[in-house]
């Protein structure tokens, strides 16, 4: 590669890094990092996995160790291959510092959420995928080994903060916007709303007959 090149590489890598939207790639981070603790929680904690190198000691025995299958290297490479689809599920919002942030659309246990303030549209959960996919890309290492001894504050701490530095201390200080659940009142609403939509179809299409009926009077 001769120096034009380089030149002409060096450029474009850096126009793409000032390009970079950095409240975006926060948030998408500690969402990211939330997804892996998530998936984390889902297996037994008494569930194990043998570890170990392929070398053998002086008698010929290989060396392992058992360790929590929920924080191994198998699982969440495993976890990994399929993170960034779980970004579908998300919308764009601010947070209560007013910066870019990302919400869940759907909740994990299929009950319905209070959608408000929430910016969707299929670019932005596009956009937010391919964020997910370029962190993962350089930082999938680094959360692994992150989680293997540290929880949910210290990895975003460690990965969001410290090592890519999207996030500044006081965006890590900030809660991630949370969805809450449809109250039972809202839910009545709804409904309510819902019946009377469906009366007012009713009315209309009763009154549309009647016109049929004396038009083939007349």
């Amino acid at each position: 590669m001769d120096l034009h090149c380089i030149f002409i590489f060096l450029i474009s890598f850096f126009t793409l890094e000032a390009k970079r939207d950095e409240e975006l790639y926060c948030a998408v981070c500690r969402a990211l990092v939330d997804e892996v603790n998530h998936s984390i929680s889902l297996v037994n904690s008494k569930q194990k996995v043998q570890v170990g190198s392929f070398r053998v000691d002086s008698k010929g025995n290989q060396k392992t160790v058992e360790v929590p299958l929920a924080r191994s290297e198998i699982h969440l490479t495993e976890v990994f291959e399929t993170i960034c689809e779980k970004f579908r599920q998300y919308g764009n919002t601010k947070n209560e510092l007013g910066k870019k942030s990302v919400v869940r659309m759907v909740s994990r246990d299929g009950k319905p959420l209070v959608l408000k303030d929430i910016h969707i549209t299929m670019e932005g959960m596009k956009l937010l995928t391919h964020t997910c996919e370029n962190i993962a890309e350089e930082y999938e290492d680094q959360i692994i080994r992150a989680f293997r001894d540290g929880e949910l504050p210290e990895v975003e701490q460690k990965v969001c903060g410290r090592l890519a530095g999207y996030c500044t201390e006081e965006d890590l200080s900030s809660p991630m916007p949370e969805p809450g659940p449809v109250q039972e009142s809202q839910k009545e609403e709804d409904k309510k709303e819902e019946e009377e939509e469906e009366d007012e179809t009713d009315e209309g299409i009763e009154e549309e007959e009647e016109n049929a009926e004396k038009k083939e009077e007349l």
